[in-house]
C-alpha cells in the first residue's frame, strides 16, 4: 500500500510539474508573441506611409501633367487666335498695310509669351523640384525601413532565443527543486 501512495504522489508530481512547465511555457510564449504583433504592427504602419508617399508622388505628377496640358492649350489657342487675327485684320483693313498687322501681332505674340513665362515657368519649377524632392524623401525612408526591419527582425530573433533559453532554465530549475524535495523526503 505504501508503494501505492508513492507512485500515486509521484504521479501527481509530474502532472503539478506538467501544468507548471504549461504556465512558464504559455508566459514566455504570449510575451514572445506580443513582441511578433508589435513588429507585425510597425510594419504596417511603414507600409502605409510609403503607400501614402505613392500618392502624394502620383498627385504632383498629375497636378504637372495637367500644368504641362494647359501650356500646351493655351499656346494652341494663341496660335488659333493670331490666324484668326491676321485673317480678319488683313480682310477687313487691306488699304492698311500687312506690314503694320504683322508687327502687331509679333508685338502680341511677345507679350504672349512674357504671359506665359511669368506664368506657367514658375509652377513647373516647383512641381518639378516638389517631385524631386519627393522621389529623394521616398528614397531615404525606404532606406530607413529597411534597416529598421532588419534590426527588428534580428532583435527578435535574439528575443526568441533569449525566451527558449528562460523557459529552459526554469524548467532546469523546477527539476532541481523536485530533485532536491525528492532527497529531503527520503
Amino acid at each position: 500500500m505504501a508503494t501505492k501512495k508513492v507512485e500515486v504522489k509521484v504521479i501527481e508530481e509530474n502532472v503539478v510539474e506538467e501544468k507548471v512547465n504549461n504556465v512558464i511555457d504559455l508566459f514566455w510564449d504570449g510575451l514572445f508573441k506580443g513582441f511578433k504583433t508589435f513588429q507585425s504592427f510597425q510594419n504596417e504602419i511603414e507600409e502605409k506611409s510609403l503607400e501614402a508617399f505613392e500618392r502624394q508622388f502620383e498627385l504632383f505628377d498629375n497636378t504637372f501633367e495637367q500644368l504641362v496640358k494647359f501650356e500646351q492649350d493655351s499656346k494652341k489657342l494663341t496660335a488659333e487666335w493670331k490666324t484668326n487675327l491676321q485673317e480678319v485684320l488683313n480682310n477687313t483693313l487691306p488699304g492698311y498695310g500687312v506690314q503694320n498687322v504683322t508687327d502687331w501681332t509679333d508685338k502680341f505674340e511677345e507679350f504672349e509669351q512674357k504671359v506665359e513665362s511669368l506664368a506657367f515657368n514658375p509652377s513647373k519649377k516647383t512641381f518639378s523640384a516638389l517631385s524631386e524632392s519627393q522621389a529623394q524623401l521616398e528614397s531615404a525612408l525606404k532606406e530607413v525601413i529597411e534597416q529598421r526591419q532588419q534590426n527588428r527582425a534580428e532583435v527578435l530573433d535574439v528575443i526568441g532565443q533569449y525566451v527558449d533559453q528562460l523557459k529552459q532554465t526554469q524548467n532546469d530549475f523546477l527539476k532541481t527543486l523536485k530533485l532536491d524535495n525528492t532527497l529531503l523526503v527520503k
